[in-house]
């Protein structure tokens, strides 16, 4: 199953509001639950950042690399998706 098309406009409308990666965690868990891997959730993820980067918008791009160690060995076992 592929990402909802809607996922990366709330990924970044949650960053942009100031959100935690903990409070923007359901948003990945419901895409997991939707049955879409955590190989497309991370590369929709890193697809997210590379747009940021080209789009001159580090402090988002910062954010959304935080959001996307939520998938990573970096955060407590308990928080990882």
């Amino acid at each position: 199953m592929e990402v909802s098309a809607d996922f990366r406009a709330g990924l970044l409308e949650a960053v942009a509001a100031g959100l935690t990666i903990f409070e923007i965690r359901p948003l990945l868990a419901a895409e997991i639950e939707r049955g879409v891997s955590r190989e497309k959730l991370y590369q929709e993820l890193l697809d997210t950042i590379l747009f940021l980067r080209e789009q001159g918008r580090e402090a988002e791009e910062e954010r959304v690399e935080d959001v996307a160690d939520l998938m990573s060995d970096w955060v407590p076992r308990e928080y990882r998706l």
